[in-house]
């Protein structure tokens, strides 16, 4: 096979995992919102917050304390406004990529649901269950798009169930464990510059950018991992809690398809040489251990400060590797070398009266991307998260929260050589990234 044809091959498919990106969520292409009460404090203190079991899904030790059957039902929604402009680039060195060069709402609206319930077994030892969605994403870049041979719809959803044990040790310390059976499901589709590949292969009639095939990658998984945490409470008015979630190691499988009958030049190197024949591929995915540290001081009777700080392994995402069934597109290794993430936030609750508490709060997070393999398909950059939240009693046992918060994103810059054996086919690219995202999220909690 031709060496060119052979990238073509890998770098169509490497698409498939490869188009995680995320926009108001945490850095990366995690996921933070899950309860309103810690959305509405920038989820500041929220490691250190006994008896409500919402916010296990940052600390399982959060399950101490309720008092009996304890059920908590969230639903945030979460959008942005995100745009790209300049884009320009250059097909194989030579051909420059037509198509428009600046677009909006590239990304997606969604609804991230979470839910949670704990009940006590002995008056030490707590039982809990969270199901939530740790990583997602979802963007779409339009098909004549200057970007396209880069990126075009990436879809991604987890769903994790995490069934939990609270143990008090003593009145004042608390640990936790529980497993985490999460799974992933990606479903891309993409655009592969066959006509450049069949150029490139010396295939006489094309050149780069004249025939363009349309790829969709489908492919699943569920694994195991497991998490962590305490809480201690160091004096009446200070509280400390920790967690620690594993990474999670995916061997992702699935199917490629592609649209042989929208390219010519597609259907020629699949007659030659076998390119772009319906496989399945395989994939070594992970998603990152973090750990976390929340502190909650009662300042006075009525006003809580609180503070988090959170570490994110995303430095374990190296590179991406794809094996397909068809013998005629090889294995192929694409580079990522994300560094690891953290955030740090600070927020305070005010007790406005007997039944409302109000809430604000400020959380920078720091972006895992490097700057060197930064691309439209994970168009992540440095946050700045403003947020405020309020929490209602509405009877002896049921109670509300909403949480409100903007996410002010840096500039991405894109700026991709094409030189690298995944960006052969993909051409170079050079464009800026705007996002600002908005999540609301509201609970309703019921302590039976």
């Amino acid at each position: 096979m031709p060496i060119h044809s052979r990238h073509a091959a890998a770098a169509a498919g490497a698409i498939a995992v490869c188009s995680l990106n995320s926009t108001a969520s945490a850095g990366g292409y995690g996921l933070e919102q899950h309860s309103a009460r810690a959305l509405g404090a920038a989820f500041a203190g929220a490691q250190a917050r006994a008896g409500d079991p919402g916010l296990a899904i940052y600390n399982p030790a959060a399950i101490a304390g309720v008092k009996g059957l304890d059920l908590s039902v969230n639903a945030t929604g979460v959008w942005s406004r995100s745009s790209y402009e300049n884009a320009a680039g250059v097909l194989l060195g030579a051909v420059p990529i037509a198509g428009r060069s600046d677009d909006r709402n590239i990304g997606a609206n969604a609804v991230i649901p979470a839910l949670a319930i704990a009940s006590p077994l002995t008056d030490r030892i707590t039982f809990g269950l969270t199901v939530h969605s740790p990583f997602g994403l979802k963007t779409s870049y339009a098909p004549d798009s200057a970007v396209r041979y880069q990126a075009q719809l990436s879809e991604a959803k987890t769903i994790a169930a995490m069934p939990t044990l609270a143990i008090d040790l003593t009145d004042n310390f608390t640990i936790a464990g529980g497993l985490r059976v999460q799974y992933i499901d990606l479903s891309v589709t993409a655009t592969i510059d066959a006509g450049g590949a069949a150029a490139a292969s010396m295939v006489p009639g094309f050149i780069p950018g004249s025939s363009d095939l349309p790829a969709e990658f489908d492919g699943d998984d569920v694994e195991i991992g497991f998490a962590a945490g305490f809480q201690a409470s160091l004096t009446p008015q200070l509280t400390v809690g920790g967690s620690y979630f594993s990474k999670i190691d995916h061997d992702i499988e699935g199917d490629a398809s592609f649209d042989l009958a929208a390219s010519t030049a597609g259907q020629t190197l699949n007659a030659l040489a076998g390119l772009f024949a319906p496989s399945t591929f395989a994939s070594d995915f992970n998603t990152p251990a973090s750990a976390g540290l929340g502190v909650e001081y009662a300042a006075n009777e009525r006003l809580t400060l609180l503070a988090s700080a959170t570490w994110l392994n995303w430095s374990t995402f190296e590179d991406v590797s794809l094996v397909f069934s068809n013998p005629a597109q090889p294995p192929e290794i694409l580079n990522q070398d994300w560094n690891d993430g953290w955030t740090l936030s600070l927020g305070g609750e005010l007790d406005a009266g007997a039944s409302t508490v109000l809430r604000a709060g400020f959380m920078y997070d720091a972006t895992p991307v490097n700057d060197a393999f930064a691309s439209p398909r994970i168009p992540d950059a440095d946050r700045y998260w403003v947020t405020a939240g309020v929490t209602q009693l509405l009877g002896e046992h049921l109670s509300a929260d909403l949480g409100l918060a903007v996410a002010f994103f840096d500039d991405r810059q894109i700026s991709l050589p094409g030189v690298a054996p995944e960006d052969l086919l993909r051409g170079s690219l050079d464009a800026t990234l705007e996002t600002t995202a908005f999540a609301v999220s509201g609970r309703l909690r019921y302590s039976f």
